[in-house]
């Protein structure tokens, strides 16, 4: 019998991050309360609070979040290695004061495929893409043979949440939670971001701009 539960779950990946604390970043990273939420509607596996979200009334204990999505524990061992670490790059650079996204963390930049390629990740792709840049990752086969070697509990990650609909309890509500949210006009402007520093500004075309106290080329964003 299967006796796996969400506390066994929570300690695995607390587990993983430790073992990759101490083996990749030489335990230079502060613990982060690490959680497990749904991504409602989103497809993301993961996330990462840029500000240390988690902390006691008087203010002296901080600490910044890692969520893996609830949709995706049963990913798999290595898959779910694999979201941990990218979220602890974001943490790395967090710490260490290296902007590595923009657009409100979507859009992961140059910085961050730098520091990721540094400690254990590879990218998918040659290029970054339009809307997320150098988000499409996957870990480097050194750190594959490293999570082989952790003491971890596998057999944790076979429970999910069923959010996307797969199955239905007799008393769930038939309307879908997107037909009851108000319908976002689209717009036909161009927000033009720098990947750098964030700033932005917008035009109705395609434009080519440059960020005058970073020197980037800014990158653009349709909404």
């Amino acid at each position: 019998m299967n006796d796996t539960n969400i506390k066994k779950v929570t300690e695995e990946l607390h587990n993983a991050f430790h073992a990759l604390n101490s083996s990749i970043f030489n335990n230079q990273l502060p613990e982060p309360a690490i959680t497990i939420q749904s991504g409602g509607k989103r497809s993301t596996k993961g996330w990462f609070t840029n500000v240390p979200i988690w902390r006691n009334k008087e203010g002296d204990i901080k600490k910044y979040e890692i969520n893996i999505a609830a949709e995706y524990l049963n990913i798999g061992y290595l898959e779910t290695i694999h979201i941990i670490l990218h979220q602890m790059i974001h943490l790395f650079c967090m710490v260490n004061h290296i902007k590595d996204t923009s657009r409100n963390g979507e859009y992961h930049n140059n910085r961050f495929k730098e520091i990721g390629l540094k400690y254990g990740l590879y990218f998918k792709t040659n290029s970054p893409d339009k809307r997320k840049g150098w988000y499409a990752t996957n870990l480097s086969d050194e750190v594959k043979s490293l999570a082989e070697t952790f003491s971890i509990d596998r057999t944790v990650f076979t429970l999910a949440r069923d959010t996307y609909g797969n199955y239905k309890h007799e008393n769930d509500s038939e309307l879908d939670e997107e037909d009851t949210l108000p319908k976002k006009k689209k717009s036909n402007s161009i927000k033009w971001i720098c990947p750098v520093c964030g700033v932005s500004v917008r035009s109705t075309k395609e434009v080519n701009i440059m960020c005058g106290d970073c020197r980037e080329t800014m990158e653009a964003e349709i909404e």
